[in-house]
């Protein structure tokens, strides 16, 4: 029972020695703009349990904090928040006490007093009872001799158990100066060479992981940790509270909830919080909810919340909602501005893209490069409708859409002739020889490029295929209608222009005449070439054709 007790006593001893003390080296992290000292004051306590000792009726709380760090020791916290101050302070007795420093006051252009409190309790279990009169006649005796101030200073500093009188030399108030980048010699207790851990809370760290920063971590199922600056091996997974720097390898995943500057490899997925420089590589996914920078590669997709200044290689998609560079997928693309380039098989989709697209359907607010697909959807694009004529189809339709690069061209076309058809007879009759105008008519796809020459003109560069269904309403014989087309176009309006140009025609047909039994089509004429061989008939000419466009 003795030896409970002691251990129990011990035990005491330990946590309230723990309680009282503040380590200057713990990691921190705010941020303030123009906010009250009191407020500041009152966050620190708050969040990262801070002592302060001060008086309210001396200490300026409501004095403008205008300060940041991010993971940075709680000394260097305090000097940023109370260096543009006439606050310091100074460690007593476990408590980081707050007086106004009179030369600070002077500099600043403020008025130094010490006012004198009307009562005084003493309720602090911390401290013995002092005498109060005693110091509150040194305080008045420090107000009739202000030259003493210098010197010594008396002040009534808060705390959270009462008011209490402290006396000490302002000279030696202020710690030493705390940087970020400390010397050799300077000990920093939330980093570590190395841990090891089975399991989280099963771990060297033990209790402080979320807060340790290793050096080097293995983690054998699933780790848990602050942060890595430089190497971290998990068997299953590893998950980082803060940043890492370095390389970070998982069996199946990563995720981390701050930056990452570095490598993560891992066997299903990489997940981080804030923005990621370097390399990830996943055997499923990558997801980034910040900025992404370098290289991102899985099987199933890469996303990035910001913009993805890299390169994005997947076997599904990659989407970024910020600016991107490179994207190649074995689906689909979707990203914000693209400076490089989207490759898929089909579908990419950009604002401002700086590159090519490459897909069966490429959609952009606009582009400079070449978007090459089927269907290449532009809105700042070269978007037209077109009415035109010639020698093989005497009307024709057009709807073209794409950049001036690379557009794409729907056709429909139509020509109406005067001819004498035999039919076949009826019943095992006598074929008839009927006499009528018909129509053939043409659908069809092609491709083109816009050349400018002037401020009102163009050169227009085209190719297409048209399928002719020839005096019937569909032919399902091959009957095709090539054309290469050489325009130039003349805007006379806003937004209209007119064409005119040759077309160089290649018919290629298997059509045959079920009385002559000639094979071909009937639509050339004048040709330059006309020759069958093996029931395919060829026939090749040059036309002209002149249109409308808007």
């Amino acid at each position: 029972m003795r030896n409970a007790r002691v251990l129990l006593l011990l035990a005491f001893m330990v946590v309230a020695a723990g309680g009282f003390t503040q380590d200057l080296n713990r990691r921190v992290s705010f941020h303030y703009d123009n906010e009250p000292l009191g407020q500041v004051l009152s966050d620190l306590s708050s969040y990262y349990h801070v002592r302060f000792a001060y008086s309210s009726s001396i200490v300026p709380l409501d004095h403008p904090i205008n300060a940041s760090v991010s993971n940075k020791p709680l000394g260097l916290a305090l000097n940023n928040i109370f260096d543009p101050t006439p606050v310091v302070y100074r460690i007593i007795d476990g408590q980081v006490v707050l007086k106004v420093d009179a030369g600070r006051d002077q500099r600043t252009g403020q008025i130094q007093t010490i006012p004198i409190p009307r009562t005084i309790r003493q309720t602090s279990p911390i401290y013995p009872q002092r005498g109060v009169e005693e110091e509150l006649a040194k305080i008045r005796e420090k107000q009739r001799l202000p030259d003493k101030i210098q010197d010594r200073y008396t002040q009534v500093e808060t705390s959270a158990g009462g008011n209490q009188i402290v006396e000490f030399d302002p000279g030696k108030f202020r710690l030493p100066t705390v940087t970020d980048d400390p010397d050799p010699g300077y000990f920093d207790s939330n980093h570590r060479l190395a841990q090891i851990s089975i399991m989280p809370f099963l771990s060297t760290n033990l209790e402080r992981q979320d807060e340790i920063i290793n050096n080097v971590s293995v983690n054998l199922f699933w780790g848990k940790n602050g942060g890595v600056e430089g190497l971290e091996i998990g068997g299953f997974f590893n998950h980082i509270t803060q940043d890492v720097t370095g390389i970070q390898i998982a069996g199946l995943g990563n995720t981390v909830r701050g930056k990452v500057l570095g490598t993560q490899v891992a066997g299903l997925f990489n997940v981080n919080g804030d923005t990621t420089q370097g390399v990830q590589v996943a055997g499923l996914f990558n997801v980034t909810r910040n900025d992404f920078t370098g290289v991102q590669v899985a099987s199933l997709f890469n996303t990035s919340s910001g913009k993805a200044d890299g390169i994005q290689v997947s076997g599904l998609f990659n989407t970024s909602r910020g600016k991107t560079r490179t994207q190649i997928s074995g689906l689909f693309n979707v990203a914000g501005d693209v400076s490089g380039g989207q490759i898929s098989p089909l579908f990419n989709k950009g604002k401002k893209v700086g590159g090519m697209q490459i897909g069966l359907i490429n959609i952009a607010d606009s582009i400079s490069g070449i978007p090459i697909g089927l269907i290449n959807i532009i809105k700042k694009g070269y978007n037209r409708v077109e009415f035109s004529g010639n020698d093989a189809l005497y009307a024709n339709f057009a709807l073209k859409f794409g950049a001036k690069s690379f557009y794409n061209i729907i056709l429909l076309g139509a020509r109406w002739d005067d001819l004498n058809i035999t039919t076949p007879g009826v019943n095992g009759g006598e074929p008839q020889t009927v006499s009528g105008t018909y129509m053939s008519w043409g659908l069809g796809y092609g491709i083109g490029t816009a050349i400018t020459l002037g401020s009102r003109s163009l050169l227009n560069i085209e190719a297409s295929a048209m399928h002719i269904n020839e005096t019937e309403d569909w032919t399902s014989t091959l009957n095709l209608l090539n054309q290469l087309k050489l325009t130039f176009d003349i805007r006379v309006g806003r937004r209209t222009s007119i064409f005119a140009g040759p077309v160089g025609n290649l018919m290629i047909s298997k059509l045959q005449d079920p009385e002559t039994g000639v094979i071909g089509s009937r639509i050339p004429s004048n040709t330059l070439y006309d020759e069958t061989t093996n029931g395919t008939n060829v026939k090749a000419w040059v036309g002209f054709t002149a249109g409308i466009r808007f």
